[in-house]
């Protein structure tokens, strides 16, 4: 995707603050919430009523 780490971090806080991903837990992956994109869908359609 050609992303800078200042702007990739910046995501993942975004992606976290919607709750599509966990927390950062330092050096471990985080924990992927949303796991289809049916999921997703679901997600943010929920988000809109």
């Amino acid at each position: 995707m050609k992303l800078g780490y200042n702007r990739a971090g910046r995501l993942m806080d975004q992606l976290e603050a919607a709750g599509i991903v966990g927390p950062n837990l330092g050096s471990k992956a985080r924990e992927v919430n949303v796991k289809t994109e049916l999921e997703l869908t679901d997600y943010l359609d929920s988000l809109s009523n």
